[in-house]
């Protein structure tokens, strides 16, 4: 490990901070989690595996580097629907998931819930987007800083965290279009090109798989998760 390989790891994956850790471990993110704090930037002393002439952070220190870009936000407004807040999951809050195949960001999620008639729509984990048209009574209403997981298709934004809904809801007057119908008896545009030989008679099944493109970071432990794309002389070390 050194600071150019994680930095250049990182920086491949779109984030804006790169961090080493105790000689051998990269991080990446584009938000610095809580409860990191900043330390001495002398604690961060350790030499990195790969080049001993850096220092890849301590044990539980981690240093980070910083592109300078500016940091995701909590997306407050999506046409006509609004940011309600950070809730707790306790038990299952909005009753449907649905696949978004572009990527789960507040665009993506409220738009998929309004087209399926839903007037509440909610991120969670950083690639859930759930839909329902009432909270569980056992949420509860927590700070925002508890809906501070990036958006995995989008590093500007956060979508909520683990156990955390990012609470968006539908404010116009009147409620959203109920969903449209995706199937008809109308055959008029189709024609015959073939009939089975054997007598028997079997439905046409058609199976559609759409394949997401995406990037699996490896991550060797859960403590922080952290990053870069262009080394710069501005660094911090964090506890």
């Amino acid at each position: 490990m050194t600071v150019e390989a994680c930095v250049a790891f990182c920086g491949a994956g779109d984030f804006i901070y790169a961090g080493v850790e105790f000689a051998t471990q990269c991080y990446c993110d584009s938000t610095i989690q809580i409860p990191g704090a900043p330390s001495p930037l002398g604690d961060c002393n350790t030499p990195c595996a790969g080049n001993a002439s850096e220092f890849c952070g301590g044990g539980g220190e981690i240093l980070i580097y910083t592109n300078g870009e500016p940091g995701p936000v909590i997306v407050q407004e999506v046409g006509q629907w609004s940011y309600e807040g950070c809730f707790t999951i306790l038990e299952r809050v909005l009753s449907e998931v649905i696949d978004v195949p572009a990527g789960v960001t507040a665009e993506t999620c409220t738009a998929g819930c309004q087209t399926a008639g839903f007037t509440i729509a909610g991120l969670e984990d950083g690639q859930e987007c759930w839909c329902g048209n009432t909270l569980g009574n056992s949420s509860l209403h927590v700070d925002d800083d508890d809906c501070r997981e990036i958006c995995i298709s989008n590093h500007d934004e956060y979508c909520g965290n683990a156990n955390r809904l990012a609470i968006y809801e539908f404010a116009a007057s009147g409620a959203p279009p109920p969903p449209t119908a995706c199937s008809t008896n109308d055959i008029t545009n189709f024609t015959l090109v073939a009939t089975a030989q054997d007598g028997l008679s079997m439905p046409l099944k058609v199976v559609v798989v759409e394949m997401v493109p995406s990037v699996t970071w490896t991550i060797l432990t859960v403590s922080f998760r952290f990053l870069l794309r262009n080394l710069q002389l501005m660094k911090s070390c964090f506890s």
